[in-house]
This record gives C-alpha cells, structure tokens and sequence, in this order.
C-alpha cells in the first residue's frame, strides 16, 4: 500500500513538473513572437521622409513676400519624427541628408500637419518661383569604374499634337489616386529635354526586372538599381554615403517612401545584383560601382491622363528581354534636375 501510494506522489510531481516546463517554453514561445528581433541595430529601422512647405524668409528673418503680396515658400527636405506625446514634426535637412541646426546648435524643426500627410507621402506644394532646368544634348556623367555618355533625343512623338507647358507643374500632396498603366488620355508631347529625362529614368539599368502599380508599392528590386542610378547622375566619385541623401533621392524619384528599403536592402541587392550595401552599424550606404546601361528606350507615344499632371508614356525597349514599357509618371518639383517621378511601369 505505502509503495503504491510513493507511486501516485512521484506521477503527480513528474506531471507538475511537465506543466512547469510547457508553461515556460510557451512563454518563451510567446516572448518570441511578440517581441522585436533586437539584432539589428535601431539605425536599419527605415525612416519617412519628404518634402514640407516653408515660407522664404530674408536676411532679417521677415517672410518675403511676392508683387502681390502673397507669402513665397519653397520645399524642403525633412525627416519625420514623433515628439514624446505622439505629436508628428518635420527636421530640415541639407543636401547631405543631415539636419539642419540654427546658430544655437539646435535642429531646425517645423509642425506637420497630419489631417493631410500619411506615411510614405507628404503636404507638398510647388514653389511659388518657377525653377527651369537645362540638360546638354550630350550629357556624360562619370563615377566609381565607368562613365555613361548619352547621346542627343530625338523627337519621338506626334508633331500635331499640343506640346505641354513648362509652367505645368503639380501642387502634389500625396493624396491623389494616381492612374493604372492602363488609363489612356490624350496624346501630348514633351520638349526634347524632358523626353531626354523620361527616357533615362526609363532606362535606369534593370528597371525591366519588375512591374507594379502605384498602389502595391516600390518593389525594393527596383529601389537598389534606382540608388546606384540616382547617385550615378550627380557626378559623385566617393563610396560611402549617409543613408538619408539616399533614401530621400528614391522619394524624389518614385513620388513615395520605398518601404522596407534598408532592412531589405543587403539580401535584395546580393538576389538581383545590385552593386550596393546598406551598413547598419554607421547608418550608410556602400556604392564601389556603378552598373553598365543595360536597356534603351524609344519614347513612341505620351498621352495626358490628367488628374494633378499625370501622364503615361508609352516606348520601345531594345537591349534585354522585353520589347515594351508602359509607364505613369508626374510632373513635379520633388528633384528639379528630373522634374517627373515614376509612379507605375508594366514591361512587355
């Protein structure tokens, strides 16, 4: 009887020892996957930025104002953050990426307003002067190990049919539906020079890897070649980069955030080939080389979709697998050395 009872003592602690074990291995379970993965350093978290509106200010600090006596603003690079009470505000950067600090070292920061900003997008608005850009029919750039020469456009398009205006420009607030590439409006043409930038946006080398809608988001298979490309174009020679010119440059370029990039930036690139790293433990990006022009695009036929200045473009494509592009692009001052941003491409 006493070793039978011995017998019901030591099966009910093995069984309280059983239900011990599974409670912690369940909380650990639980802990990992509820908590963040903690390797990865805070500076690979991905950050928003964009553009805000700031009014022109002179030497005394007075707003300047224009013939009319209407205040004249002008767009500016920020990084968003939240304050401690949750509140969204803007940091002004300069052409580096960094944040901009008045005469007291502190960082010139200016109120968001959020009922129009969502994530990924900004409350843009064009500069009240107009600003013109002017590319060479011969436009050679040159970086780490190559140097691309384009040669002079040609007219592409229909001759009868309206030329847009360079005064047309979109007030862009990030809040529109922007069109499928399968809207169709009106047929247009661009000047010379903006086709010229519409095709090397265009022939951003194996841009022809991936389609998407404005909607789905930036591949992040675009993004890594789109990186190297944009750096490419502004004549930069160095290897390492801040991440924030970077970024901000994809913004420019595709009119929203490309979610994710950092983080998914190293596998992307080793998977397609891209010749850039992101460097986390010092919040750069590595860029030894520039990659060859793969694909040439013909500009045939580029139609106004309207809608906040929209308008898809249509070409041929030699040099690589596909024969076609369709694309949506906005005129906009997001760069004014491009003045569009890519917003939606199908390659056929």
């Amino acid at each position: 009887m006493k070793e039978v009872l011995t017998l019901k003592k030591t099966l009910i602690l093995l069984l309280a020892v059983i239900v011990i074990i599974s409670c912690v291995f369940a909380a650990c379970s639980k802990n990992n996957e509820d908590e963040p993965n903690t390797t990865e350093p805070i500076a690979a978290a991905d950050d928003e930025y964009g553009f805000e509106t700031q009014n022109v200010t002179d030497k005394d600090g007075k707003e300047v104002t224009d013939k009319e006596g209407n205040k004249v603003t002008t767009n500016v690079a920020v990084k968003y953050k939240t304050d401690k009470n949750g509140k969204l505000y803007a940091e002004i950067l300069d052409e580096e990426g960094n944040p901009v600090k008045d005469d007291d070292g502190k960082v010139v920061t200016i109120p968001v307003t959020e009922a129009t900003t969502k994530k990924g997008e900004s409350n843009k608005t064009t500069n009240s002067t107009e600003i013109k850009t002017t590319l060479s029919n011969d436009d050679t750039t040159t970086g780490p190990n190559t140097t691309t020469t384009r040669p002079a456009p040609t007219g592409t398009t229909k001759k009868d049919v309206p030329m847009t205006s360079e005064e047309k420009t979109t007030a862009f607030n990030g809040s529109e539906t922007v069109p499928k590439t399968t809207a169709t409006g009106e047929e247009v043409n661009f000047s010379l020079v903006d086709q010229e930038i519409v095709t090397s946006m265009l022939e951003v080398p194996y841009l022809y890897i991936k389609n998407y809608e404005n909607s789905d988001g930036v591949p992040i298979e675009l993004a890594v070649h789109t990186a190297v490309w944009m750096t490419e174009r502004e004549g930069s020679t160095r290897d390492t980069y801040p991440s924030s010119p970077i970024v901000l440059n994809l913004f420019k370029y595709y009119g929203q955030t490309v979610v994710n990039f950092k983080t998914k930036c190293n596998t992307v690139a080793n998977e397609v080939g891209a010749p850039i790293e992101y460097i986390s433990s010092n919040d750069t990006f590595k860029i030894t080389e520039y990659t060859p022009k793969k694909q040439t695009v013909k500009i045939t036929k580029i139609e106004d979709l309207g809608n906040n200045n929209f308008y898809k473009v249509t070409g041929t494509v030699s040099g690589c697998n596909k024969s076609k592009v369709v694309a949506v692009i906005q005129k906009n001052r997001l760069d004014v050395t491009l003045g569009f941003s890519l917003k939606a491409i199908k390659w056929s």
